[in-house]
């Protein structure tokens, strides 16, 4: 279970109060040296790492060996250590991701040299839980990577010279040694881990605050159980006196007779505390207080247990609210279902264009694959000698036509004389290259020439298939191509509509009740509802409250609402103006109205979400649902694929061009049943064609 503890500790000391070895401790903390093969410790090492260690340290061991020998004072500090403990609850990739976030945090990772390990072993008087903590080491000069130093140099004193540059060691951090700075650190880290459990979804938490400032935070939020529990001593640490069987065995009875008090105490016998030796008053101590802590961790647990059920059966009535929602697609919705479609057709027709270009330039002809055959026989050589050939030879009459220019030039002498060197150098490699093509020639015609021909039957064998799968790649893309052109075709056509104009619509009832939600999120069952005249009206804004009436203030107001039992058209309903005052401390409709646009047409109200809303709130709603409990997620999941379902059979008629696509509402999967009235506003719904 959750628990808490986080020390700064300033360069260990042993029992007589002299320092530890640096490198001691760091070889204990990392299984090192002499503790490599400590006995029944070696399993308890799950992670070390470390960083900024400077260019003359091979290892971490090396460098705290050398802050050890620069130690200027007998009580010089050499390091700061923080030990903290971390949490079973976590996996051990989301506990290192904690302490990296706290080197982050206090700049340690940026401006120190460090090195951590992470022990994990079970609990010595609880092995059913893990003790799982970090021991980070850390050197407080402040690194300047600007400015590495030798080990000789690494540890003296900060220096400047008269111009102000820096000719010595680095400064010092005094960051971590105020008593604010601990206490902040303390804070700091039970915060992380608790946004940590918060984002697994964990309803634990630690704290790092006293035992009595949690006992009183506990009883004011009426959790009196667990305050008792905190009612006590803190358990005294007892350092490594748990390791001697003498007095682990004395722990243990200790254990045993507290918990039989506990279950009866009419039998127990009262303890003079004061008679006993300290050590003994630790181990009583101790023992009441591991008890408590059980004690504490089986409250909690079952609490735990408790709201999980809660939650669920919560998840479970939200989860059929979700499945009975009413399923509305608008134009809009189909827009971004065939932009987005059309996006992945073009992806797709790019990769299979490139694929097709990539390979039409390996297809040869024959000429080309007899010779690869040949250059392939003779271990790609062929190819090579014969381009150098030709390279040579173009070379040699470049040089002999710059040659002929310059014979009878008395001043181009020497020119001339070089370009005879040049003549003779390149027609000397172009005989050699020319002796090499001859033989190889000899042997296509001859040695080679059954090799040539198997070769040649094997590539165009390669060659045949590398040409049906240009043919299937390129009629692959225009296959997409032209079906992305149809999404892309089909979305301009209807980028000039409403885009919040409803195409269908299920489970959305056919008269406003108290289930129906404006905007797709307001429930009007959380509405105030007032009544006049017979019907019942759910107010959109919230109005003052109700004052003695008294002629000389005006206590009329006019606020806007939705009348229940009013005929949904369209996933809309009319809008009200109800014009209201206080009577007998109560606020009563005096008159209601339907206020009129400019176009001459009422007003109204939606009970489905516009699409430029929904676009905007995708994300964050993506991320609730990805956070909200397991069975929601389902719910969510299923709904969305109904949705997504009739969207894409929506886009495919649309797409196929269809002349009688039928865009009417769908009532509770029936059609609606129309007067003339409704059939006269459907026809201004269907005016227009793709």
């Amino acid at each position: 279970m959750a628990h808490y503890y986080f020390e700064n500790t300033p360069h260990g000391t042993r029992k007589n109060g002299t320092k530890l070895n640096t490198k001691t401790h760091y070889d204990y903390i990392f299984r090192e040296g002499e503790y490599a093969h400590m006995e029944n410790r070696e399993e308890d090492l799950a992670f070390t790492s470390y960083g900024n260690m400077p260019s003359w340290a091979d290892h971490p061991g090396m460098f705290w060996e050398e802050t050890d020998a620069h130690r200027d004072k007998p009580d010089g500090r050499a390091y700061r250590e923080f030990r903290f403990a971390l949490q079973e609850e976590f996996t051990l990739a989301e506990n290192m991701e904690l302490v990296e976030q706290l080197l982050k945090e206090t700049g340690i990772k940026d401006h120190h040299a460090y090195s951590y390990a992470i022990h994990d072993k079970a609990a010595t008087f609880d092995k059913g839980h893990r003790n799982i903590h970090c021991h980070l080491m850390f050197n407080e000069k402040i690194i300047e990577r600007d400015r590495p130093l030798s080990s000789d140099k690494f540890f003296n004193h900060y220096a400047v010279n008269r111009a102000g540059e820096a000719t010595q060691g680095y400064r010092s951090s005094r960051e971590f040694i105020t008593k604010e700075m601990t206490l902040h650190l303390r804070k700091r880290w039970a915060e992380m881990v608790n946004e940590k459990f918060q984002e697994k979804g964990l309803s634990t938490f630690i704290s790092e605050k006293t035992l009595n400032v949690q006992r009183e935070e506990l009883v004011l939020s009426g959790k009196n159980e667990e305050a008792e529990l905190l009612n006590r001593t803190p358990a005294p640490h007892l350092g490594s006196a748990y390791r001697n069987p003498v007095v682990m065995q004395r722990i243990i009875d200790q254990f045993a007779q507290t918990d039989h008090e506990s279950d009866c105490p009419e039998n127990a016998e009262e303890t003079d505390i004061s008679s006993l030796s300290s050590k003994e008053q630790n181990i009583l101590v101790f023992a009441n207080d591991v008890l408590l802590r059980q004690v504490a961790r089986q409250i909690q647990q079952e609490r735990l247990r408790l709201q999980k059920e809660q939650d669920a059966e919560r998840a479970k009535i939200e989860a059929v609210e979700i499945m009975e929602e009413p399923l509305i697609i608008s134009i809009g919705d189909v827009y971004s279902y065939l932009e987005e479609t059309a996006s992945t057709y073009r992806t797709l027709a790019d990769d299979k264009l490139a694929a097709y270009k990539a390979l039409k330039p390996q297809i040869l002809n024959d000429q080309q694959l007899r010779l690869a055959a040949q250059d392939k026989a003779f271990n790609h050589q062929y190819d090579k000698t014969r381009k150098a050939y030709a390279k040579t030879a173009k070379k040699l009459n470049r040089i002999k036509e710059l040659a002929t220019s310059l014979y009878g030039i008395p001043a181009k002498t020497h020119e001339l004389a070089e370009c005879s060197k040049k003549i003779k150098l390149l027609t000397e490699e172009r005989n050699v290259l020319g002796k090499q093509l001859n033989n190889y020639r000899r042997a296509i015609d001859d040695d080679a020439k059954e090799k040539i021909d198997d070769i040649f039957k094997t590539l165009q064998h390669e060659n045949t298939e590398k040409q049906l799968q240009s043919k299937r790649l390129y009629a692959e893309y225009l296959s997409i191509k032209k079906q992305a052109d149809k999404y892309i075709e089909t979305a301009q056509k209807l980028s000039t509509e409403n885009m919040d104009t409803i195409l269908f619509t299920d489970k959305l009832p056919a008269i406003l009740n108290r289930k129906c939600k404006i905007d797709g999120i307001q429930p009007i069952s959380k509405l105030k509802i007032l009544v006049y005249k017979g019907d019942s009206y759910a107010l959109l804004e919230q109005l003052p409250p109700p004052v003695n009436s008294d002629k000389s203030i005006d206590n009329s107001y006019t606020v806007t609402a939705v009348k229940l039992g009013d005929n949904i058209s369209r996933g809309t309903v009319p809008k009200y103006e109800l014009h209201v005052m206080t009577n007998n401390n109560k606020w009563k409709i005096q008159k209601t109205s339907i206020p009129i646009k400019n176009d001459s047409t009422p007003e109204i109200v939606r009970l489905y979400t516009p699409h430029e809303s929904r676009q905007k709130n995708a994300a964050s709603q993506k991320n609730l649902a990805r956070h909200s409990h397991p069975i929601l997620q389902v719910a969510h999941s299923h709904q969305k694929k109904i949705i997504s379902s009739h969207i894409s059979t929506l886009a495919k008629k649309l797409i196929s061009k269809e002349k009688d696509i039928h865009l009417d509402a769908l009532w509770n999967d029936e059609s609606e049943v129309k007067d003339k009235a409704k059939n006269a506003e459907d026809k201004i719904y269907q005016g227009w064609t793709l």
